[in-house]
């Protein structure tokens, strides 16, 4: 994946909350997954883990009708000092959005809405030493953004990714994630990237749902690190099923949900 810069477009005028941005790279994982970058208006500001709303004018209207523009909300891939948004979709054939989406070419364009949105932000964790990413599906998309960010690295102690994918096909940002790994700087975190596939088995992988690692220990065996309630601090993101169950066995293991007046030790993201 290139990481060549992008030109910004021009802030929108008279602050309009909507504006168009051309897509500037788009990539395909599978038949299914899909990745874009869209040009980044000059005021446009998130923090790592935010989401932004995109949107696309209906195309079929009846005569003399105003178009409506469908909207969809997607985590931010991309970092803040990046010149680009990028966005990580999952490509439905029917999809009333993504469907489209993915027959965009570069150049053409998606609207966008201002601002960016959401709650699953570090600042939120008020301490902790150990950071447990956990993930399905495109639920990774707002660690990537965390992971662009130096300031996640100089934070934390020790950062653990766990993703869970259907199938090794899923797997989307692996090179990126295995060299982010690899190039931590002295005194930086320590990241461990746990991938797991519940239909098929593959080298370098473990088998089964997150939840089911957890309840079994061997996520903790696999990071060579245990869940600590003084250390470690735990975002969730994807299917709302893995995400209610997760925070359930966390809860059960002392584990509290990080509110506004009572830090705690979750924080979490129901994705679709």
């Amino acid at each position: 994946m290139s990481d060549a810069p992008a030109p910004n477009i021009a802030p929108s005028t008279g602050g309009a909350k909507i504006t168009e941005a051309p897509i500037l790279w788009r990539h395909e994982w599978n038949s299914h997954l899909l990745s874009i970058r869209i040009a980044k208006p000059s005021d446009y500001d998130f923090l790592p883990g935010q989401f932004a709303r995109i949107g696309l004018k209906d195309e079929a209207v009846e005569q003399g009708v105003t178009p409506e523009t469908t909207w969809r909300a997607y985590s931010i891939v991309s970092s803040p000092d990046q010149a680009f948004l990028e966005f990580f979709l999952v490509v439905l054939p029917t999809g009333k959005f993504s469907a489209r989406v993915a027959r965009r070419a570069v150049g053409e364009t998606i609207m966008l809405e201002k601002p960016a949105q959401g709650f699953l932000t570090l600042d939120r964790f008020k301490d902790g030493d150990d950071l447990w990413l956990m993930g399905t599906g495109t639920g990774l998309a707002p660690y990537i953004s965390m992971l662009r960010e130096r300031s996640t690295w100089q934070r934390f102690r020790n950062i653990v990714l766990a993703l869970s994918v259907r199938e090794a096909r899923d797997l989307a940002y692996v090179e990126e994630i295995e060299t982010l790994a690899a190039s931590h700087a002295k005194g930086e975190a320590r990241l461990r990237f746990i991938k797991s596939l519940t239909r098929e088995t593959a080298d370098g992988t473990l088998h089964g749902r997150l939840t089911t690692l957890t309840e079994s220990g061997a996520l903790e065996r696999a990071a060579d690190l245990p869940f600590d309630a003084q250390r470690s601090r735990f975002m969730l993101c994807g299917n709302p099923e893995m995400v209610e169950a997760m925070r359930a066995l966390l809860k059960g293991r002392g584990f509290a949900m990080n509110r506004r007046l009572t830090p705690g030790h979750i924080i979490v993201e129901n994705y679709w």
